[in-house]
């Protein structure tokens, strides 16, 4: 008998897809609830769960061991509300159930990252099932471990890890902001640290916490303590080094970060994660050679081993994909598609690599026919649907907006549900100055990372309509957060230079400006594409209103990514003459553009 145990509250997003994926395989569902508000409840109830309620005490540990003691089965299968079994394991996990040399099974957890599901993630193992009354209980108020009969777990459990996979929704952007995640694990986990001052697990998971949070100066001193105190036996250990490394890039110390991705390699030569570090630190240095030998050497490793793998893709896909970039910036276009392919042999949905391949068979003067059809024969093994969401996403991205268009309206009914694909009809068709069309799209969207740019891409449909009443109404009606601010700032701003009115500088902090010209940027994006050139100079005035020396910096890679290269160089040489500013990126454009005029 098997008994499924879980935690939850307010998951009614994410728990009916969790009891699908297991439903027809366990014998009973444990419910735990520790303060639910939303539907959780009612859905569990529809599954036939068995609810129990636990006042919550900032403890994970003491509502799980709750969920384990109400467990009747011989093994219990430990899940979160926003996890889904891999429908195709089913079979595997039925089948070690009767494995007579384990009590204990670590399973794999895919998580996803960013703003939804797609090729960010990160992947560890977890422990997953276990069998009853056999002395297992966990321990720790967050980040809660296994022990076994009060002491670790390594003591005498007999475990085994399998390859079998559970997709994790919890660290998506979206989820992490509205359940304030960070902030609530900080707070557990600092006064946990002052029970146990010189955990190394409490240092390492805090150091986590502020890396998620970009506070990359306070994650490194978390993380260097950490190291301090761990040994390398331990099994988190290469993941510390692996975080150190990718945080010491962020700081921009590269000499430290290469220094331990070259010490730990030879601790781990089979982690393939830190030679793709190195590689790309190379790659971001401008040591060509050096970053393809690297990338090269990942795909020779392949993917870590499980009890080592991080990050998916980096023996693959991410390996090509970046090689595919080298050959780029070498201008070596054939080697480049060769990479392109190879990396979506690897994962057939990249975007990226799709639509560098599309631009790539434009280059060679394909016709459009041609194009689709290398498409489809490339995306044969994907489902129709995700295949015209996939086609939809390139040709949006290649600013073909009448294909992306026609390839979402074969999944027409999907919109209805996909806040994204909203997004890009109403995008595609605000591209193609349809503005009353696009707004209808736009309307639609709601509660999601698209409303933000869906209310911008509203003001700015009024105002190329020169309907600047209504985009003033719209301004007014947002409410105010740190990103909205930016928002209405710089179109009213805008809708001001438009009406020749005068305008006056701002004084913002760097943090402010960063933001500031984020926006500016975005509007001048839409400004080149849909309004005149008269409109677009004078958008640029936008820039004479903020003090910042990485002014004609961006503007020059603006041009350049729009394929305005004249302008773009003059930009570059502006910058380096008013500013002295430059950097590796903007000096590869550079090189390129005097490449083109030789």
């Amino acid at each position: 008998m098997l008994s499924l145990c879980m935690i939850v509250k307010n998951e009614e997003k994410n728990l009916p897809r969790c009891l699908e994926s297991i439903k027809d395989i366990v014998d009973e569902i444990i419910i735990v609830d520790t303060g639910s508000t939303d539907s959780t409840i009612e859905i569990a109830e529809k599954y036939g769960a068995k609810i129990y309620f636990f006042e919550w005490n900032n403890n994970f540990s003491d509502a799980r061991n709750f969920s384990l003691e109400k467990a009747n089965g011989d093994w219990i299968l430990i899940m979160d509300g926003d996890d889904e079994l891999d429908a195709n394991d089913k079979p595997k996990l039925i089948q070690i159930l009767n494995h007579p040399d384990a009590d204990v099974y670590y399973m794999q957890t895919l998580s996803y990252l960013g703003n939804k599901p797609g090729l960010n993630i990160n992947t560890n193992l977890n422990i997953r099932l276990l069998r009853n009354h056999r002395g297992y209980n966990f321990v720790r108020a967050i980040h809660e471990q296994i022990s076994y009969n009060g002491k670790s777990i390594y003591e005498g459990a007999k475990l085994l890890a399998t390859d079998i996979k559970f997709y994790h929704y919890g660290y998506l952007t979206p989820t992490i902001i509205k359940q304030n995640k960070r902030e609530r694990n900080i707070n557990i986990l600092e006064t946990q640290l002052m029970e146990t001052p010189n955990s190394f697990f409490d240092f390492f998971n805090i150091g986590n916490e502020y890396f998620a949070l970009q506070d990359y100066e306070t994650a490194i001193k978390h993380y260097q303590t950490a190291y301090e105190y761990c040994a390398e036996e331990i099994g988190s250990f290469h993941m510390l080094v692996f975080k150190m490394a990718l945080t010491l890039d962020n700081l921009s110390r590269y000499d430290e970060e290469l220094s331990l991705i070259n010490k730990e390699i030879k601790t781990y030569p089979q982690f393939t994660e830190l030679e793709f570090l190195k590689a790309s630190l190379f790659f971001k240095q401008n040591k060509l050679s050096l970053a393809i030998k690297s990338f090269e050497k990942c795909l020779e490793m392949g993917e870590s081993p499980l009890n080592l793998s991080y990050i998916l893709g980096v023996g693959s896909y991410r390996s090509y994909l970046a090689l595919a970039e080298i050959y780029i910036v070498l201008l070596d276009y054939n080697k480049a598609y060769t990479y392109y392919k190879e990396s979506l042999k690897s994962m057939p949905n990249n975007p990226i690599a799709l639509s560098m391949i599309v631009r790539l068979l434009i280059q060679k003067q394909k016709d459009m026919s041609y194009i689709k059809k290398e498409l489809n024969t490339i995306l044969s093994k994907l489902p129709t649907d995700k295949s015209n969401i996939v086609l939809a996403n390139t040709f949006y991205i290649l600013k073909k907006y009448k294909l992306s268009i026609k390839y979402l309206q074969k999944i027409q009914t999907k919109l209805d549900v996909d806040m994204e694909l909203e997004y890009l009809m109403g995008s595609s068709l605000f591209y193609l100055q349809k503005f009353d069309e696009a707004k209808k799209y736009f309307d639609k969207i709601h509660d999601s990372i698209y409303f933000e740019k869906s209310l911008t891409k509203k003001i700015q449909c009024e105002i190329f309509s020169n309907n600047f009443t209504d985009a003033l109404k719209i301004i007014d009606s947002i409410n105010q957060s740190d990103r909205t601010d930016y928002i209405k700032i710089v179109n009213k701003l805008f809708i001001d230079i438009l009406n020749n009115k005068k305008v006056t500088p701002l004084t913002l902090d760097k943090k402010e400006t960063t933001k500031y010209l984020d926006e500016v940027f975005n509007l001048f994006s839409a400004v080149l594409t849909v309004s005149t050139p008269e409109i677009f100079e004078k958008s640029l005035s936008l820039l004479n209103l903020i003090d910042c020396d990485e002014v004609l910096l961006r503007l020059a890679k603006f041009y350049y990514n729009h394929g305005l290269y004249d302008l773009s160089y003059q930009e570059f040489i502006r910058s380096i003459k008013i500013f002295d500013k430059i950097d590796t990126k903007g000096l590869n454009m550079m090189i390129n553009l005097l490449n083109q005029n030789n």
